[in-house]
């Protein structure tokens, strides 16, 4: 069936409403206009394209879909693995959580503890044509969070216990159906560092943190940041490479920041959160996505009253979800291990976090511009010296408490004499 796409149709090829139009043709939409709109703003989707499907049956019942699309710059592609991204997250929405719904459902884990993700209606991984059709979860009155405000202790709990499910599943699979677990682990590609990339990669993070640097006078977070920048991504691999297959690892979401998270809010506090954007999903420990989500979306005093609290929190929520299907923690995962693990992951946690804080602070003004990336040099639109001054005084601040919130974990070595309050 033809349809009148109308609205924000750049950027959407033939092959993509072709693709489109076959799935609504599935859902039994037998309307012509299709209305097509931009989702988020500037700054808020690097890996992809998306964009908002609206239609009305004739019953008068609205119809959304979120659709994703990848970039059709070449060069943009390259430097993000775009084709890899799809790929990954279609084995996520297609493949990986309906089995695991399905293992769920044949142990009796009850339905509000059965791991919540959107409907995925289709998925074209052919190069060029990528694209992914997410049920769009504003429908039910799902948002999304300021990206800029750190998230208060709720909303972390909230994020851990589904964090600590979702993790549970992957050493349920494992003890269950170890084959089909490898299998998934062997086809998920690290999309963030690989060879092709990994050049590029490192010297884009050297210049991005030294660029950092400038905005520090006091010599104790400048010292932090040149370490953590000479140690960051090999370093940061050597440690992954040692893990990779490793009992303990499991398949991490591996980008869980504000803006890949949904919630449903009751008054001005959350009450239901799930998860979207699984495209650098990959084997790795648990502690890597806590690590990028604490590192990244709280504040040096939320942390301080609440971390430990929250590292208790996760780990028994591992040890119930684990316990519906007769496994314990002690020996799927046990404690002192995983506290190891926090602190040997504690220093490229930290540098991605100075990466991540970076960008996700900046204003949709001052949003970066990626297509200009090559490694070579930072582009101006990207450096310290074009952001607003609040926006600087607002990513030192955060800066700073990380480091302090470093030594005093233990995730730094050098004894703190903490500055920051």
């Amino acid at each position: 069936m033809s349809y009148n796409f109308i609205g924000e149709v750049e950027n959407i090829n033939t092959s993509q409403f072709e693709f489109i139009s076959k799935v609504l043709n599935e859902q039994g939409y037998k309307g012509t206009d299709v209305n097509v709109r931009n989702v988020g703003k500037k700054g808020d989707n690097y890996g992809s394209r998306v964009k908002r499907i609206e239609v009305t049956f004739d019953d008068g019942k609205e119809f959304k879909m979120i659709i994703k699309i990848a970039p059709e710059d070449s060069i943009l592609r390259d430097q993000i693995n775009a084709n890899d991204l799809f790929k990954n997250e279609i084995v996520i929405f297609k493949k990986l959580l309906p089995k695991l719904t399905e293992i769920q459902i044949k142990y009796g884990v009850p339905d509000e503890d059965i791991f919540k993700y959107p409907i995925c209606y289709g998925s074209n991984d052919e190069l060029k044509n990528e694209i992914i059709l997410l049920e769009d979860l504003g429908m039910r009155n799902f948002q999304m969070l300021d990206k800029t405000t750190p998230l208060n202790n709720q909303a972390v709990r909230l994020i851990l216990k589904d964090l600590a499910n979702f993790h549970s599943l992957s050493y349920i699979l494992r003890n269950k159906d170890p084959e089909l677990f490898k299998n998934f682990m062997g086809t998920l590609v690290n999309a963030m560092i690989n060879e092709k990339t990994i050049q590029q990669t490192q010297m884009f993070f050297e210049h991005t943190l030294n660029d950092l640097k400038t905005i520090f006078d006091n010599d104790r977070y400048k010292n932090v940041i040149t370490d953590v920048t000479q140690y960051l991504i090999k370093g940061w691999m050597k440690l992954m490479n040692s893990d990779a297959g490793s009992k303990y690892s499991v398949i991490q979401h591996g980008d869980l920041w504000t803006n890949n998270i949904m919630f449903q809010m009751q008054g001005d506090q959350p009450n239901d959160c799930i998860f979207i954007d699984y495209q650098l999903s990959r084997d790795s420990l648990p502690v890597s996505d806590i690590h990028y989500l604490l590192f990244s979306c709280t504040d040096y005093q939320t942390r301080s009253k609440h971390y430990h609290e929250w590292m208790d929190y996760y780990h028994s929520e591992l040890d119930r979800y684990l316990s519906y299907f007769d496994l314990k923690v002690n020996y799927v995962y046990p404690r002192d291990k995983f506290d190891a693990d926090l602190k040997r992951y504690g220093k490229p946690g930290l540098g991605i976090a100075f990466v991540m804080v970076n960008f996700a602070l900046r204003q949709t003004q001052e949003a970066a511009d990626l297509t200009n990336i090559d490694g070579t040099n930072l582009p101006d639109n990207l450096k310290i010296g074009s952001l607003m001054n609040k926006t600087v005084v607002s990513i030192k601040e955060r800066i700073e408490g990380l480091i302090e919130s470093c030594f005093e974990l233990g995730y730094l070595t050098e004894p703190s004499n903490a500055t920051f309050k």
